[in-house]
């Protein structure tokens, strides 16, 4: 039931941020709304218990930005 609960959680942070990273305007508000989208989808593989996936998620991507 948690595991539900956080999926959705994670799945409408990273519908919100995906749409905040087109429509800002500001290149650095675009870039933090993009490392909020990466991370709950990390988030979302560790509801998954996809614990590898989430941390090279993590390490490659949101480091990256």
């Amino acid at each position: 039931m948690l595991a539900t609960i956080l999926f959705y959680v994670f799945a409408t942070i990273a519908i919100v941020s995906a749409i905040l990273v087109i429509t800002n305007h500001n290149v650095v508000h675009s870039a933090i709304a993009l490392a909020a989208t990466l991370i709950s989808v990390a988030g979302i593989f560790l509801t998954l218990q996809a614990e590898f996936l989430a941390g090279v998620q993590v390490i490659v991507y949101v480091g990256g930005i």
